[in-house]
């Protein structure tokens, strides 16, 4: 079969292939957005480009920016502002000393607005020049219907975002190690040195009623103001696959997340971008051929029912030459889906191949003809 014959044939597989029925996984939601966590590809949506208050939820950019710009062992001393601070609090008394880190926990487990403007402070002198940064922050990340007023959430005029937004943001912080290991974390001991030299301990618990009651969750947040009801941003990952679920203003979020997530899962399917052993060039000598091939494999989950949209580029070292090991690193194989890099996989020699006279590198056909085949039929 040619690749024109199979052209034909794969439109009209995918527009057999009926569209998921609609169900509602958010009912009591504004708005909500599951994502998966690996590609971005949006799975469920509900009003997800809303703008709307975010209460706590805020917090996720707060500890995203000043683990950007602080240190975890930076020493902060903590102000009568900060310590004065309504709703949730993290205890901490004005004229203590804490570690940022220690400040970090208070933040996202207790959701402490204390702890978010001590952060701020320290970090940039004010509350609102803080927000500045995080706003800056937002638009690197790309997030384009959001504004911060204050780092807690705390109800403020123009202070909004979007359940996509949200979700997106969440998605970026996530690939943050230290940022994950916060959130995932069920319950963490504190300290702060009081101005007379007493050492305070706190026990500071997870709001996140999630990492105990869903499998695979890993975090992230939760919020509440009585102007933007119950907000949650939650992840979870099982088997390889990951999604991020966000309600805003919801009366129901615990069991709606969950619901979301499981419809995540359940939907999913894993694609293998790039196969151990597949030969992506050959290298010739025009009487030994040695082919280059993919050291590991590399599954992607998706959820589309169309074209996967997972594309592959290959980098070969200008370097390379004979004589080749086997095993040897010759290049790296970057996948990709759309214009997002997904991760990569290490290009290695498939055979020893020794220093026999010129030599010529081409690509492997074969090769190239499948993952079309694969792009097209999804």
């Amino acid at each position: 079969m040619t690749i024109k014959s199979i052209l034909p044939f794969a439109a009209a597989v995918i527009m057999s292939v009926p569209c998921a029925e609609a169900k509602a996984y958010a009912d009591t939601s504004a708005g909500a957005c599951l994502i998966n966590m690996a590609t971005g590809e949006t799975v469920f949506e509900k009003n997800c480009y809303e703008k709307l208050p975010m209460a706590s939820t805020t917090k996720i950019m707060t500890l995203l920016t000043a683990l950007e710009l602080s240190e975890p062992d930076e020493q902060v001393t903590i102000s009568a502002n900060a310590a004065g601070q309504e709703g949730s609090s993290a205890y901490i008394e004005a004229g203590a000393v804490m570690s940022m880190r220690d400040l970090e926990y208070g933040l996202m487990l207790n959701s402490g607005n204390d702890a978010a403007v001590a952060i701020a402070e320290h970090i940039s002198g004010s509350a609102d020049e803080f927000a500045e940064k995080m706003n800056s922050l937002a638009d690197e990340i790309g997030l384009r219907d959001t504004e911060f007023k204050n780092p807690n959430g705390l109800n403020a005029e123009g202070h909004y975002t979007t359940a996509y937004d949200l979700a997106s943001l969440a998605r970026y912080a996530m690939k943050n190690e230290e940022f994950e290991s916060i959130v995932s974390a069920r319950r963490y001991t504190a300290h702060q040195t009081l101005k007379n030299g007493t050492v305070m301990e706190m026990e500071y618990i997870n709001h996140n009623k999630l990492l105990s009651s869903y499998e695979g969750c890993i975090g992230v947040k939760t919020g509440y103001t009585e102007a933007a009801g119950r907000c949650l941003v939650s992840a979870a990952e099982r088997g390889g696959a990951g999604y991020i679920a966000v309600t805003l203003n919801s009366k129901n979020d615990w069991a709606e997340h969950k619901a979301m997530l499981d419809h995540g899962f359940e939907s999913a399917r894993s694609v293998t971008a790039v196969e151990k052993g597949e030969c992506v060039r050959h290298i010739t000598d025009g009487k030994s051929t040695c082919e280059i091939v993919a050291a590991e494999d590399f599954e992607v989950f998706i959820n589309s029912r169309k074209g996967t949209d997972i594309t592959v580029k290959t980098e070969i070292s200008e370097a390379v030459s004979p004589p080749l090991n086997k095993g040897e690193k010759v290049g790296v194989l970057y996948i990709y889906k759309g214009d997002e890099l997904l991760g990569s996989v290490d290009a290695e020699a498939a055979s020893d191949m020794p220093l026999e006279g010129e030599y010529r590198s081409k690509p492997c056909f074969f090769t190239m003809m499948i993952r079309m085949i694969k792009s097209i039929l999804g």
